[in-house]
């Protein structure tokens, strides 16, 4: 009996750790790896591979970070209490990735790369948590809406820090290749990670963007005014 359970135990683990993804593009999942043949994109001109190795930079990651709202498709629903759904994932979009140089160096700043990106989502999905708990303390019920409200400013700061951080690692370990600086950016982005895992993203948000279908009795949010910063407008 228990070496049952442990056969399953261990084909549970395996399958929670399985890499998603698709023709085009590969889905942060805790422990996934980037690997060489996911790199499947050559750059675009001879001009362009001199403007990136005069900056000592060998290689380029398509990442995205993506975000979706879901809100109650009816009127009905809103009164009944539905609550919006929001996801986020880390997407690398293979056909737009490429080595100049295929080595292991660049290959571990690349997942460093995508490694920041799944902490902006974290990031995201934890402000906007941490809003709604605070919008919804004391109530019996929550209160929907409050995503909608929030989602905007959230998902902005997300993706600043994202790209503040992704320029200092650039300016820092991928130009310098300093080891050094490196195991330093490694270190810290491994602790927050670790530090956020409760918001790490999952396979439900991930299918959700390969499927782009809503789940039934919701649509799809389709625009956004300026969020409570005063930063632009999102449309989708």
């Amino acid at each position: 009996m228990k070496k049952l359970f442990f056969i399953i135990a261990l084909i549970v683990s395996v399958q929670s750790f399985a890499q998603i993804e698709t023709d085009t593009h590969v889905f942060w999942q805790p422990g996934a790896k980037l690997t060489f043949d996911m790199f499947q994109g050559a750059a675009p001109d001879s001009a362009y591979v001199k403007k990136l190795t005069d900056l000592n930079i060998y290689h380029e990651i398509a990442t995205g970070f993506w975000a979706d709202l879901d809100v109650p498709k009816s009127k009905q629903g809103w009164k009944k209490g539905m609550m919006e759904k929001y996801y986020f994932c880390a997407a690398m979009e293979k056909r737009n990735s490429f080595f100049i140089v295929k080595d292991s160096t660049e290959l571990k700043y690349a997942q460093l790369i995508w490694d920041i990106c799944e902490l902006a989502t974290r990031i995201t999905r934890g402000n906007l948590d941490q809003f709604l708990t605070m919008l919804n303390a004391g109530r019996k019920k929550p209160a929907n809406g409050g995503a909608s409200i929030q989602y905007m400013t959230c998902l902005n700061d997300g993706r600043q820090f994202g790209k503040e951080v992704t320029h200092a690692l650039f300016n820092k370990v991928i130009t310098t290749h300093n080891e050094e600086e490196y195991l330093k950016f490694r270190t810290q982005i491994d602790s927050l990670l670790l530090k956020m895992k409760d918001y790490a993203t999952t396979g439900q948000e991930i299918q959700r963007f390969i499927s782009n279908t809503p789940e039934e009795g919701y649509m799809h949010a389709t625009k956004f005014q300026a969020d409570f910063k005063g930063r632009g407008t999102i449309r989708y």
